[in-house]
Formats: C-alpha cells, sequence, structure tokens
C-alpha cells in the first residue's frame, strides 16, 4: 500500500506553475477541482445530503487540500485524496445529524421539569438543617455554593470521596425521610 501523503518542508522560495504566478498548490486544487469537481458533488448526493451540504462539503475538501499543500504536504494522488477527504466530510455530516437528533429526542422524552413549589424548597432545606453537621455542610457547599466535591474536600478537609459519601448518605437520609414521612413524590 502506498501513502498518499508525504511531508516534507518547503523552502522559502514559493514554486510556481510553468503556466503563470499560481503556486503548484493553487494549481494543482484547480486542476482536480476542474476534473473531478462534479463527481465529488456527486457522491456526496449518493451519500444523502442535499445540494446546498454537498457544495460545502466539495469545497471544505478543496480548501483542505489547498491548505495541506500550502503547508508543504505533498499530495501523491490528489484525486484520491480528494474523494476519500469528500466522503469523510459527507460521513461526518451524518454522525453529527445523529447525535442532533438523538439529543433532540433525549430532550423531548424528558420534558420541562416543574417548577417546585417555594414551601416545598423551604422545607426540604429545613430538613437539611436536621442532618449531623459534615453532612449538612457538604449539601450545603455542594447544591448551595455549587462547588465541586474536590472544592468541598479542600474546604472542609477531607477528601472529595469523603465529600461524595457524605452527600450521597445526606441525599439517602432526605429521601427515606421524604419517602415515609410524606409517601411517594
Amino acid at each position: 500500500m502506498t501513502l498518499a501523503v508525504l511531508r516534507r518542508r518547503r523552502s522559502a522560495v514559493t514554486e510556481t506553475s510553468p503556466a503563470g504566478g499560481l503556486p503548484l498548490a493553487a494549481s494543482a486544487v484547480a486542476d482536480v477541482h476542474d476534473r473531478r469537481g462534479r463527481e465529488l458533488f456527486g457522491l456526496c448526493r449518493r451519500l444523502g445530503l442535499d445540494d446546498d451540504e454537498s457544495n460545502d462539503a466539495v469545497q471544505e475538501a478543496f480548501l483542505r487540500m489547498w491548505a495541506e499543500s500550502k503547508r508543504g504536504t505533498i499530495i501523491v494522488d490528489p484525486d484520491a485524496w480528494a474523494f476519500r477527504v469528500t466522503y469523510r466530510l459527507a460521513m461526518d455530516h451524518h454522525r453529527l445529524g445523529r447525535g442532533v437528533r438523538s439529543l433532540l429526542d433525549r430532550m423531548s422524552a424528558v420534558g420541562p421539569r416543574p417548577e417546585l413549589d417555594p414551601t416545598d424548597r423551604l422545607a426540604v432545606w429545613a430538613e437539611v438543617d436536621r442532618l449531623p453537621p459534615r453532612q449538612r455542610a457538604v449539601i450545603y457547599l455542594r447544591y448551595r455554593a455549587d462547588l465541586p466535591f474536590e472544592r468541598i474536600a479542600a474546604v472542609m478537609g477531607i477528601t472529595a470521596n469523603g465529600a461524595r459519601n457524605d452527600a450521597s448518605a445526606a441525599t439517602a437520609a432526605l429521601r427515606r425521610h421524604y419517602l415515609t414521612d410524606e409517601g411517594p413524590r
């Protein structure tokens, strides 16, 4: 298997094509664009992208080819390189769309959380005041001050795992209190 891309450093002098003043990188990209542009667009369309998305993917591939050439990368087979990059851009577009759809599905399944009644909020914090001092301090630092467990540990002089354990024990105690005294919510 041959490598399609070789790296080398260019000298400070910019090489130009024999036909005129264009750098070799620009003339090579223009050549591939002229010969393969329509085929790259067709590949994107066959991969399920619409016209605008296909145009964007092809333009991005040529922009990347130009940038790599400008950086001093020698692309041994520019046609294959352009097809590979275009294919990968189309697949990235599909992956992104799948991720966005998944996130939207999860967000719509959860729905908006109902607003907590202020009297319930006060009752919970009153119950927090009845916890042992260390658990109470961890709960306040975590949920009122919004500190991560590592910072809570530093403030209280305990380990981060100790802070997590105290928070877990405190929330379990609160859960037990509300499930036994008032029934499930």
